[in-house]
């Protein structure tokens, strides 16, 4: 079985010497056509917690799933929201062009106060060993459907 590339890895040195000069040596070149982007890794332990992070938009009626695993099946999201209440509507971002899921998802709720009692529910899951960023989108994508994206991505119902 063929698996879609995460586009990115961490490779670990013994040396500091070796990682300073491979980030040197080796950012912003090209390699099969794509310009890699070498960074030093941070630590998780260092990092502020994901599930912690408050969302950054006011609340509304539609939620923003964010970081959602590729792999992640209609169904693995119907059981998500399975005990989130007053749901209308789960949208998966595809990409138009490859017909793949693009990591993130929308869903429309009968009012605020339910979009805010399903993001303080989502905001501790993991799926697929990912946590969800949940935020508030700050426009309705949608409403049901499909709804076309600026950038070239439609949203499936499901």
């Amino acid at each position: 079985m063929l698996t879609r590339s995460t586009r990115f890895g961490y490779i670990e040195f013994d040396e500091q010497s070796s990682a300073d000069e491979a980030l040197n040596s080796l950012n912003n070149q090209v390699l099969e056509g794509r310009r890699l982007a070498v960074q030093y890794a941070v630590k998780r332990a260092d990092r502020p917690s994901r599930q912690s992070a408050a969302p950054r938009n006011p609340s509304s009626k539609t939620l923003f799933i964010g970081n959602l695993s590729y792999e992640m099946t209609d169904k693995d999201l119907n059981d998500l929201f399975r005990e989130v209440k007053n749901v209308l509507d789960v949208r998966v971002a595809i990409d138009r062009r490859t017909g793949n899921p693009r990591g993130f998802a929308h869903a429309d709720f009968i009012d605020v106060p339910s979009a805010e009692a399903a993001a303080e529910f989502l905001k501790t899951k993991m799926f697929y060993g990912r946590y969800l960023r949940i935020d508030y989108s700050t426009s309705n994508a949608g409403g049901g459907g499909s709804a076309q994206m600026a950038d070239g991505a439609r949203e499936n119902s499901i």
